[in-house]
């Protein structure tokens, strides 16, 4: 899938989240998005609705 296929997705979240976020990200060497998807990969993995 090319960049450009994929369409912005606003999210609002409370400021400290979005920090924890960030640290986490800069600690894994990914972007913010990066590691947004990386955890929402990871959990919906676990809850069995995505597949491994």
């Amino acid at each position: 899938m090319k960049v450009r296929d994929i369409a912005p997705f606003g999210v609002r979240m409370e400021p400290s989240l979005k920090e924890a976020l960030k640290k986490s990200a800069k600690d894994e060497g990914r972007s913010l998005n990066s590691e947004i998807i990386q955890r929402l990969i990871k959990s919906l993995k676990a809850d069995g609705i995505l597949s491994a």
